[in-house]
């Protein structure tokens, strides 16, 4: 070997030593079984190996795909501070409008509907302008300035979830797409994505305005005149003989499901009181029979239902059911139902650290999962005074409108510091601590799109892009050999290192490899062979001009540089662009390009011109097999 080669074959032995290097963890990690996978995730050591791997897309190992939707009619709601029972009706029967006809623009109908019946929005947005039109136009623009945000914080949280490469981007003035690959468990994600995260400390209603407000439910279902049951002695406290009725009996009319289509009622009160007939008295709290689930949701929605209940309550339902013991010796589900003040006392918004962990062995929660809260100094303050003044008082602790718990307040709390309890696992106190750390959405996302892609049909993606990809690979270097036979052995080994390198930089990068990225990677094996064939024609050229075998091989690949140099770079220009401003599919398409084309030319150029004039620089040869 001449010493001018020793530098060329120095730095080719590195990058193939990098180029292995970088590969091991990828093919110990594909010949790895499920079962030693599952082995070194609980040994925390199968983390530290997937940081190393190629990465796959969703086309190729599976995961979900969602389409959400930021939900406006919620959104406005949220935004109002003066809101009365009159705006409550408004918004009501505005949004019920808005469900029945979606492609309607919400802010066009909300504008349309306050004009028509002389609405007044500014006495509900203070601070946006006088007019209707000014005030639409303010909440447009805080519904765009919304729904960025909720991109960001959806990604935070994806982030704390540790789902690799996913992809998060805002389509038109509503939309989110997220896409997550390799996701195992669908369900959990898309509860954590769609959460709202609101949290809220509220205070529950006395007793007596609560057995005011059922007496008033009881008569709108009834259709009597509330006064006549509002002094009846509570009926809640004792339930006789269950008694099983239809909800078309209930309502008159039939039920979404069939399994929705019947409750369990105390018959004794069942005809005076249909309302309080379908609860039951659980010690301090409401309970609904999971029978009566639907009947009571149904009722609780009730426009009327909503106009007799005081403007400053809202009804809220407990986060999961409860199976009890009943007076009879059976075991049921129940939901607790609450009564709170409709303003919360404190939000999550002055939380400034959420902690998911077990209960310690000094508490009633003992091995429980709690999440612990910190509050900043103004929310310390306010919860302070919050505790000090309602001793005695139940307080609920609320997330996304659900009741996680309601204890009672036994003294004052200072610190800012304070428990979320009565969660079912430890996965869901994590979700929640994510939730909060991440903040809360400004409104909630709606799932308008959902696909879930199996890792069986990714598995059959993987098998077929390969195959392709090999096939292609297989009919390039029998045309390579067959036509330029020895010279065409050495173009197959440069196609084979182009690939290996390619692969190795995207497992450095950390990159995603996709379907699209195994065309990339098939064209650039393509562009590889157009560099062999443009450099091979131009040594034949000067073979058949009499020239030396070394002459020719010196000539052809300075003459080729040229010609490559020209087609590669305008491909990498393209490939960049396309890297820069797609996304998805597009983008991993590129990458893999961009790369195949950088490597393409150490490869097929600088690799296979070493190889070649070694060989014929070695000796004096009086004829080349090409």
């Amino acid at each position: 070997m001449q010493k001018k080669f020793i530098l060329n074959y120095v730095i080719i032995g590195m990058l193939l030593v990098w180029g292995a290097w970088q590969l091991i963890p990828t093919l110990r990690y594909e010949a790895m079984s499920e079962e030693r996978k599952e082995e070194l995730r609980l040994k925390g050591e199968l983390e530290r190996i997937e940081e190393r791997i190629i990465r796959r897309g969703l086309d190729l190992q599976g995961g979900m795909h969602l389409v959400l939707e930021v939900n406006v009619a919620r959104l406005t709601q949220n935004i109002a501070q003066n809101k009365s029972q009159t705006y409550y009706e408004f918004m009501n029967g505005l949004e019920a409008k808005y469900a029945s006809d979606p492609n309607t623009d919400y802010f066009d109908l909300l504008q349309n509907e306050a004009d028509a019946k002389q609405f007044r929005l500014a006495r509900h947005f203070p601070g946006r302008g006088d007019q209707n039109a000014q005030i639409i136009s303010s909440l447009k623009n805080e519904a765009a300035d919304a729904v960025i945000r909720a991109e960001e914080i959806i990604r935070n949280r994806v982030d704390q979830f540790g789902v690799s490469e996913p992809t998060i981007q805002r389509q038109g003035n509503r939309r989110i797409i997220v896409e997550l690959a390799g996701v195992t468990d669908p369900e959990r994600a898309t509860n954590l994505i769609q959460n709202t995260a609101l949290l809220e400390f509220i205070l529950l209603k006395d007793a007596e305005i609560v057995q005011d407000a059922i007496s008033r439910i009881d008569a709108v279902v009834k259709k009597v005149d509330p006064e006549m049951l509002k002094d009846t002695t509570r009926v809640i406290d004792s339930v006789s003989d269950d008694k099983t009725v239809s909800i078309e009996e209930l309502f008159g009319m039939s039920s979404e499901t069939e399994d929705d289509s019947m409750a369990i009622v105390d018959e004794a009160i069942y005809r005076e009181r249909p309302f309080s007939a379908l609860l039951r008295n659980l010690g301090s709290d409401i309970g609904v029979p999971s029978e009566n689930y639907y009947a009571v949701r149904r009722i609780l929605e009730d426009p009327d239902v909503l106009r007799v209940l005081p403007a400053d309550m809202r009804v809220l339902w407990s986060n999961k059911t409860e199976t009890l013991t009943t007076q009879e010796g059976q075991q049921k589900a129940f939901y607790r139902l609450y009564f709170v003040n409709r303003e919360a006392g404190l939000t999550g918004g002055v939380v400034t650290d959420a902690k998911a962990t077990l209960g310690g062995m000094d508490g009633s929660n003992m091995g429980q999962p709690i999440v612990n809260l910190s509050m900043n100094s103004e929310g310390a303050k306010v919860w302070s005074r919050m505790t000090g003044a309602n001793i005695g008082k139940r307080i609920a602790i609320v997330l996304d409108d659900k009741v996680t718990i309601a204890p009672s307040i036994r003294g004052r709390i200072p610190g800012g510091r304070t428990v979320i309890e009565g969660l079912t696992s430890i996965n869901e106190a994590k979700d929640i601590e994510i939730s909060l750390k991440a903040g809360a959405l400004p409104a909630p996302v709606d799932i308008i799109e959902k696909r879930t892609i199996g890792p069986s049909l990714g598995s059959d993606s993987i098998r077929k892009g390969t195959m392709s990809a090999l096939i292609g690979l297989l009919l390039v270097v029998l045309f390579i050999v067959v036509y330029y036979r020895a010279s065409g052995i050495i173009a197959f080994v440069t196609l084979v290192l182009n690939i290996l390198f390619v692969l190795s930089i995207l497992s450095l990068l950390k990159a995603t490899l996709t379907l699209p990225g195994i065309g990339g990677l098939v064209l650039t094996v393509g562009m590889a062979v157009d560099a062999n064939v443009l450099i091979f024609e131009r040594i034949r050229e000067e073979l058949r001009k009499g020239k030396t075998v070394k002459a020719s091989v010196d000539n052809g690949y300075a003459r080729a540089l040229i010609t490559i140099l020209d087609a590669n770079l305008t491909t990498l220009i393209a490939a960049l662009v396309l890297w820069q401003f797609g996304t998805g599919p597009i983008r991993g398409f590129a990458v893999v390009l961009f790369w195949g084309i950088i490597f393409n030319f150490v490869s097929g150029y600088f690799i296979s011109k070493t190889i070649l004039t070694t060989i014929t620089h070695g000796k004096t040869l009086q004829k080349l097999s090409i």
